[in-house]
């Protein structure tokens, strides 16, 4: 990458900060949420649903913003606010048209999720994307990456509930066992409206702030919550 590139990343980078700076300074008196998020989001949740602040993010596995946003601001949020019962945090699916392969791994992740083992895979597939991201299903290295994440036992039920739906195309396939997740997930970000990913929502004592998107870093991230956890 060349040092146009980066000083526009930055750019982009910065801007984002402060457009979340704004958005989130006051809560929102509009800001809904689908009465119905939690019907099927709770097995892609992390921590304790009684937790004071809730982040719900909207994502596409094959994002490469979404990628850095996973790497570099939740996972120490999972690993410090989330494994502390600071933060309740959940994970919405929303592939992307122009991602081949995002829906494919949200159908892996939702097929783990079922089983009661999100994390493990949803880690793997953010750990490992440039790696999936070149071939995709063709040489079956996502599935290699989600069965090294999974105990022999726990693939082979994650691979029963895959039959079906491996497909190197854009094209939903009819009869796939976990579609009706990812499709409720992008029936919800639609109503936000969710216009790129990653998009997060943050909700604490009994208000939503507006949505946020773009790459926002950890120590922005943790300034904002130690705020939030400081009022009463």
């Amino acid at each position: 990458m060349n040092r146009t590139s980066l000083r526009i990343l930055a750019l982009c980078a910065a801007a984002a900060s402060l457009l979340f700076v704004f958005a989130l300074s006051v809560p929102s008196a509009t800001a809904q949420t689908p009465a119905d998020w939690n019907r099927l989001s709770a097995e892609k949740s992390l921590g304790s649903p009684n937790a004071p602040i809730k982040i719900d993010v909207f994502s596409d596995y094959e994002c490469p913003a979404c990628d850095r946003f996973y790497e570099g601001t939740l996972r120490p949020l999972i690993d410090d606010y989330v494994a502390s019962g600071k933060v309740y945090l959940v994970h919405h699916d929303f592939p992307l048209p122009m991602h081949k392969y995002s829906r494919e791994a949200a159908r892996w992740a939702n097929a783990a999720a079922r089983i009661g083992h999100f994390e493990a895979v949803d880690r793997a597939l953010y750990d490992n994307q440039g790696a999936w991201t070149e071939n995709g299903t063709l040489d079956g290295s996502m599935e290699k990456f989600v069965q090294a994440a999974l105990t022999p036992a726990e693939f082979k039920r994650v691979e029963r509930l895959m039959q079906g739906c491996i497909s190197d195309s854009h094209q939903e396939i009819k009869g796939c066992a976990v579609d009706a997740e990812i499709q409720h997930d992008i029936a919800a970000g639609q109503l936000i409206p969710v216009t790129q990913t990653p998009t997060f929502i943050v909700s604490a004592h009994g208000q939503s702030y507006p949505p946020a998107a773009g790459v926002i870093s950890w120590p922005l991230m943790k300034q904002f919550l130690d705020k939030l956890l400081g009022q009463k």
